[in-house]
């Protein structure tokens, strides 16, 4: 059986590969591998049944999107670890935010009352940043379907077209959380770390106090 630091150590490197903060980033990054492939594709030439085109690189073109719908594919697996990610995060605030609006009828202090209503506000705020990306990274699957359905339509004849130039190793790399490549990464609200301080030592300033 794993022992407990090991369980958290996966654990750890699995919020890691998959965290809230990457999610804009892991979007945007996706969005423009999809306008890419789409780019592709639509340039794609005209070709006879035995592979022939007017284009003299017909062929290559062709390769090239298949090696971006391929990419996509792999890298649209993916959208479904975010969405369990921002599900667990909306779970979150929503526990949270019943549990401050339990204990602040109970409070007395005006200074204690005002500490709930900044801490309720601030978790309305990461709720909704939540509830956005989820109904983004929802409209991505939509859009990956569609981008890599026009894609396959645009096949090449009798077999898998191959490149006359091949990219070097790593030029259509994956995403990956700490890459530059995807832009800045959703910093997470500051009031987090205050408002899950706040709930852990429960109501203040109580009527029976």
């Amino acid at each position: 059986m794993p022992s407990n630091e090991n369980m958290n150590q996966g654990k750890t490197k699995r919020q890691e590969d998959f965290s809230l903060k990457d999610v804009d980033s892991f979007i945007s990054y996706m969005n423009r591998l999809l306008e890419q492939l789409l780019s592709k594709a639509q340039v794609c030439p005209k070709v006879d049944q035995e592979g022939n085109s007017e284009c003299p690189f017909a062929e290559d073109l062709y390769a090239e999107k298949e090696e971006f719908s391929e990419k996509v594919e792999k890298e649209s697996k993916k959208i479904q670890r975010f969405l369990q990610v921002v599900d667990q995060e909306i779970d979150r605030c929503s526990n949270n935010l019943e549990r401050i609006s339990a204990d602040s009828r109970s409070l007395n202090s005006d200074e204690a009352k005002e500490k709930y209503a900044i801490a309720q506000r601030a978790q309305e705020a990461e709720y909704k940043k939540a509830i956005q990306q989820r109904r983004a990274l929802t409209e991505l699957i939509s859009k990956t379907e569609k981008v890599l359905a026009l894609a396959r339509a645009k096949t090449f004849p009798g077999r898998k077209p191959q490149k006359s130039f091949r990219p070097p190793a790593g030029a259509l790399g994956g995403w990956g959380g700490n890459s530059s490549m995807n832009g800045a990464t959703a910093a997470r609200p500051s009031f987090k770390t205050e408002i899950d301080r706040l709930i852990s030592l429960g109501p203040l300033g109580r009527k029976d106090r």
